[in-house]
């Protein structure tokens, strides 16, 4: 699938002599030379649904769903589907995979956003000392292992590189049943068993406790984590590791990241957050501070939280940078 900026389609539009035609055409020509079976435009994904430049109203798009997608050569699917939407919508639509850093990733771009400047921090996570660190104490501490969870896991950017990474088990949640179908599909293309549950508890002791399971993804609000979590805690590795994404703010779920946390272990919480350049290091102090105040609130005093590394991942707007904070959070006990 080749993928244009609007600004490609939009200059074509103005030029009275092109025919719809003569566009037809030439995207014709563009999918020969460049091998592809679809074209389409992308926007960037608007917070609010139906926005438009003249109407800065209407609901919020807590799904992140890409309503200016503009697909113009190649059939990607209906253009609407059952909410919530059925395995029969799924099976319709127009999935695409992408692989970076040898990993498989999928998902449906009339439906799901797929964020490419994302791959230096999924490619970080697969080297990070804390993460192999985890997987090499989970399994030298009674072979325990150890678990990661993703409070805004997606198709499964940042889960994935933790699966490849020797993370045992996986947990995720999201809102956008789309999402959650994409990362049973991009699981199952790297080999991985995915298990996507609707809120219900049925049958969730016996996916926890099958081996072949690497992932167990929620389609909820990540409200319910720390219940779930709790739920599951004691037939499961031990939770090292807490993803914390941005939509367009991660705060909502610091609190949660702690409390699902191993709490004898402790552990590390990546929290993805917008700050000014010039306040960087204001910021990240604050989320360090908000952190250890939630540690004191679950009776875990005695511990001081570190951030560890701030790593500047890439632009969000002018003077504007998406920054990830790896925040530890050590052992009970330990003297800080």
């Amino acid at each position: 699938m080749l993928l244009l900026p609007s600004v490609a389609t939009s200059i074509l539009a103005q030029d009275p002599a092109i025919s719809s035609a003569d566009l037809q055409n030439l995207y014709e020509l563009l999918a020969v030379h460049l091998k592809v079976t679809h074209i389409a435009v992308t926007k960037p994904i608007p917070l609010r649904r139906n926005q438009s430049s003249s109407d800065r109203s209407g609901e919020e798009n807590t799904l992140r769903s890409p309503s200016d997608f503009a697909p113009l050569y190649g059939d990607v699917g209906p253009a609407s589907c059952s909410n919530p939407p059925t395995q029969a919508d799924f099976d319709s639509a127009f999935w695409v995979t992408a692989k970076q850093n040898g990993i498989f990733q999928t998902w449906a771009p009339r439906w799901i956003m797929f964020s490419r400047g994302n791959i230096s921090e999924k490619a970080r996570l697969l080297g990070l000392h804390s993460v192999a660190e985890a997987v090499v104490r989970g399994r030298e501490d009674g072979g325990e292992g150890c678990t990661a969870v993703d409070l805004y896991v997606g198709i499964g950017y940042f889960a994935f590189s933790y699966a490849k990474a020797g993370v045992e088990k996986v947990l995720g949640w999201d809102l956008n049943a789309w999402s959650c179908e994409g990362l049973r599909r991009g699981a199952r293309a790297n080999g991985w068993k995915a298990v996507v549950l609707d809120g219900e508890d049925a049958g969730l002791r016996e996916v926890v406790e099958d081996h072949e399971t690497t992932f167990i993804v929620f389609n909820e609000s990540n409200e319910y984590a720390v219940a779930r979590v709790d739920s599951m805690r004691s037939r499961l590795p031990p939770v090292r590791h807490v993803n914390c994404g941005l939509l367009p703010t991660s705060r909502g779920s610091w609190g949660t990241a702690v409390q699902v946390l191993d709490q004898r272990l402790g552990g590390w919480i990546h929290v993805h957050e917008n700050f000014a350049i010039n306040e960087i290091e204001e910021r990240a102090e604050e989320v360090r501070a908000e952190i250890e105040s939630s540690l004191v609130q679950s009776h875990n005093r005695g511990r001081s939280v570190e951030v560890e590394h701030v790593n500047r991942l890439k632009s969000y707007a002018p003077g504007v940078i998406h920054c990830v904070l790896d925040i530890y959070i050590p052992p009970l006990g330990s003297a800080g």
